[in-house]
């Protein structure tokens, strides 16, 4: 399992350890991992996540689970993530999506009958 947040993707960064006389050896900065549990009301049931604690204060902020995931487009989510939102997606069913509206394009006989019109 790689050492990365689920939530907001943090992962293992490489840098240097630069002592008093600059000398310079690699190290490696590790994000703050917890392993925890989340329910999903919509699903009733719970999920096992390892998340930063960045990724603790965005679940927070955003009210939870549910909310969150259902607010993130699935192209920005981890393939867990991403799995509980297609999951409550099935359960509740699509989200509506706006309807776009077809451009409007005058049918060209119509045209040419009011150009017929205006020369009369």
């Amino acid at each position: 399992m790689p050492r990365m947040c689920q939530v907001t993707g943090k992962k293992t960064e490489v840098g240097m350890n630069v002592s008093h006389s600059h000398r310079r050896t690699k190290r490696t900065f590790l994000p703050n991992l917890q392993n925890m549990k989340f329910r999903s009301e919509i699903l009733g049931r719970e999920f096992a996540l390892r998340i930063s604690a960045a990724g603790l204060r965005t679940l927070t902020k955003h009210g939870g689970l549910d909310a969150y995931v259902m607010a993130k487009p699935i192209s920005r989510l981890s393939a867990d993530m991403a799995a509980v939102k297609k999951a409550i997606e099935k359960k509740v069913g699509a989200p509506a999506k706006p309807a776009k509206k077809p451009a409007h394009k005058p049918n060209i006989s119509a045209r040419l009958a009011k150009k017929v019109a205006a020369k009369k």
